[in-house]
Parts: C-alpha cells; structure tokens; sequence
C-alpha cells in the first residue's frame, strides 16, 4: 500500500482507474455496508443517495435490490447543474488491501473540492418521502464531502421532525471537521452533533473529534460528545476494535463488550455493518421504554460486535 502522500493523489487515481479490476471484485461500499447489515438483521431498509446513469450505477442499485434494499434517487431530475457535472457518474472508490488485513482508499472523496455536489441546492421528493416514512438515519461522515451542511441540515430535521432517530457515524474524515481553516467543516460537526441520536466513532475518531487524549477511558469521549453545545446525541458507541466496544448513554448507563476472537480477511466496512445493530438495538428500545435498560445496551453491543467480527472473516 502507497504513503498516503502518494496514495491520495490525482496521479494514483488515474493508474488504477486504468487498471480497474473485473467486475467479479466490484463491491458495495460505505452506507451500503450498512444497508445489508440492518436488511440482514431484519430491518427494511433504502437509501436516499445519488447514483450516476453508468454500469456502476446500475450495479449498485441491482446489488442492494438483491438484498432487499431500495433506492431513491437524491437529486431532482430537473436539477439540469447536477446533470451536467462530472458527478453523471458514480463515485467509485478503490480499496487497496495488503493482504495481512490492512487495507487504503483512494477515490475522488480524497481530492475534492468539496462539496463534491456543491451546486445541489434541494433533495427530490422521492427522498423526501423516504426521510418522511423512516424510523431511522444512519449518515456517514462522508455526505459533508458531498453535499453542503445546510443541506445535510435540511434532510435531517425533516427525518427528526417524523420521529426518526439519527445516527452519525463520522468515519475516516474526523479529522477534517475539527480544522480551523475551514469554516464549512466545523459548520458540518455542528449539524451532525445537534442532529445527532447517536453518535458511533472508534477512539482515534472521537480523539479528533473531542480533542480527548487518544486512550482516554471511552466515557470521556462520550462526555465530550454529551457536552457539545446544543448536542442532542442520547447514546455514544466507541468503537475499540478487537477490543470490542463501549456503548454510553447520556444518563450514565454503560455497557462493555469484548469480540469474538476470527481469522481476519480484512476489516473494511466492520464498523458499516456493525451500525445496522445498534439501530436495531436502539429502535427496540424506542418501541418498549418498559425494556430494561442495561439489557438492550449489553445484547446490543454484543451484537454489534459479533457482526463486525463476521464481516472481518472475508475479504472485501
């Protein structure tokens, strides 16, 4: 695997867009991992996102269709700015592995400028009846490289308005929301954690976040995210690896698990399809407040975890 000075660059980009491997290794990635996880475990799932008219389009949407998940198109068919970027074609992304169980990205998310549909002013009405209908969004924090916060804004409060949980998951890109320079990042932190029900983030994440000494007791992390000016976020999920994970609510209630021990093929989207259970456990407790609270914590993590662990043992 490259440096990421080499590895997050126009030139890497367009040798392995040259080089670009068969179709029988092309994968969902991202949300879509998380898609399959809460489908999987039982959940209906769609995705409201923004495909191009090409064949990795089509295979996107064939794929989850497989796995019982829909899609609607995000962008308005009339929004002529939209039809006529560069962004007519799905965003691809390419995973590079080494084969012992590290793995690197490279994809136009590393290269902006950001947002990447920053002429994208409103949502379709397709979307908004699935932000409507939903009990449930889970957001990466991937979108901010997509679209402008204000529109992530939007699209969140009509969800939250219809009494649909939120959960932000901040991902590889933490570490920009937290940078001085650029003022749009820190608007897009604002948006996520004053939106936010649940917020899920490793240690390194949520050391960037919180600026919380990395291998601070994960409580702290969760009180950095509790205490965020207008946060509305009732429970943090750290991330520990191996470790397992710990899941705090605002009230103090805590549970730790620990994670079943697999051979590794990788760990891309662990942490994806690891979120499908802790949607699923906190949906449970939403529907029966009678639940006893510490229960729902622990079986949920546990889950969580054995979930991930499940998607370690393959390539991919």
């Amino acid at each position: 695997i490259p440096r990421p000075s080499a590895l997050k660059t126009h030139k890497t980009l367009g040798e392995l867009a040259k080089t670009a491997p068969a179709r029988s290794s092309w994968e969902l990635g991202g949300n879509c991992n998380f898609l399959i996880a809460a489908s999987r475990l039982g959940m209906r799932a769609a995705c409201a996102g923004h495909v191009g008219k090409d064949q990795y389009g089509k295979f996107l949407i064939d794929e989850l269709a497989i796995e019982g998940v829909e899609h609607a198109e995000l962008i308005p068919g009339d929004d002529r700015g939209m039809r006529s970027s560069a962004l007519a074609e799905t965003l691809i992304c390419f995973v590079l592995s080494d084969g012992a169980g590290a793995h690197a990205f490279c994809s136009r998310y590393d290269l902006g400028p950001w947002p990447l549909m920053r002429d994208v002013s409103d949502v379709s009405n397709e979307a908004r009846e699935v932000l409507r209908s939903c009990r449930a969004v889970f957001v990466n924090g991937f979108v901010f490289d997509e679209l402008k916060p204000n529109a992530v804004g939007q699209a969140l409060k009509l969800a939250r308005s219809n009494g649909a949980g939120i959960f932000f998951d901040p991902g590889p890109r933490s570490f920009t929301f937290v940078d001085e320079s650029n003022p749009s990042r820190k608007e897009a932190l604002n948006v996520a954690l004053t939106n936010s029900d649940v917020v899920l983030a490793t240690e390194e994440e949520l050391a960037a976040l919180t600026g919380a000494a990395l291998g601070a007791p994960p409580e702290e992390y969760a009180r950095a995210i509790f205490d965020y000016p207008g946060s509305t976020t009732e429970w943090v999920v750290v991330k520990l690896g191996p470790a397992g994970a710990m899941l705090v609510t605002r009230d103090g209630h805590t549970a730790r698990v620990g994670c079943p021990k697999v051979k590794v093929g990788d760990t891309v989207g662990c942490g994806d399809s690891s979120a499908g259970a802790y949607v699923l456990g906190y949906l449970r407790m939403q529907a029966n407040p009678s639940l006893e609270l510490d229960e729902v914590l622990r079986t949920t993590a546990t889950l969580a975890t054995h979930v991930g662990s499940a998607t370690a043992m393959n390539l991919g």
